[in-house]
């Protein structure tokens, strides 16, 4: 009995098989490329401001594995307004996965590459702090180790020169959350700006810091 059982159930699965055709199910994941963007001129422009020119943006291209994508952008630049001015592009890939890229553009009261306010500075908001600023464009973008001078939480962040002893933070991320660009001032000893936090539980926050250079 169990051999002609045995039998049968093999018989049958045979019939099935025979006549039903079998599927695979073809392997559909793939990997998707972010937009990558190639900015001509860099990411950082200075322009000496200006009551009769008005800005050309020098041009921006965005591919994604070797594919030419069209490119959006939003921001204006007034060059009749001292400032700092951020471009931001948009591209969607095959995917319609979104990449995005800026521009930083400043507009300043004169040419300000002879200036240099690298060096290391201090505070003594919550504690003494120490924070290294080093110039990385000719024109007048600096990179700073910390700008809010919180013992513990360093906050990295880029700070334009304007001239005339302006200058202006761009905006960026740290420990406490995004904080926006502010206006600030400087002389041959110190640098001061004000934070702007706009995350919760901090949004609205306003820290007023002043930087003594030590070297």
């Amino acid at each position: 009995m169990r051999k002609s059982f045995a039998y049968y159930l093999i018989g049958s699965l045979l019939i099935i098989t025979g006549c039903e055709k079998w599927y695979t199910t073809e392997d559909v994941s793939h990997v998707s490329y972010l937009p990558e963007f190639e900015l001509e001129g860099g990411e950082f422009i200075s322009i000496q401001r200006s009551d009769t020119s008005e800005f050309e943006d020098p041009g921006v291209a965005a591919y994604a594995d070797g594919d030419e994508l069209t490119v959006y952008s939003s921001g204006e630049v007034d060059l009749t307004e001292v400032g700092v001015y951020i471009i931001r592009y948009f591209a969607l890939n095959q995917d319609n996965l979104l990449g995005t890229a800026e521009r930083i553009v400043a507009v300043t009261h004169h040419d300000v590459s002879g200036n240099d306010l690298s060096g290391t500075y201090s505070t003594d908001i919550w504690g003494p702090v120490e924070s290294k600023m080093k110039k990385t464009e000719k024109n007048g973008l600096y990179e700073s180790e910390d700008v809010m001078g919180f013992p513990g939480y360093q906050i990295q962040g880029r700070f334009v020169d304007l001239g005339n002893d302006e200058l202006e933070l761009i905006h960026g991320e740290g420990y406490f959350g995004r904080y926006s660009g502010s206006e600030g001032s400087y002389t041959r000893s110190t640098l001061a700006w004000t934070i702007f936090l706009v995350d919760p539980p901090y949004e609205g926050v306003e820290i007023e810091v002043l930087w003594r250079k030590k070297d």
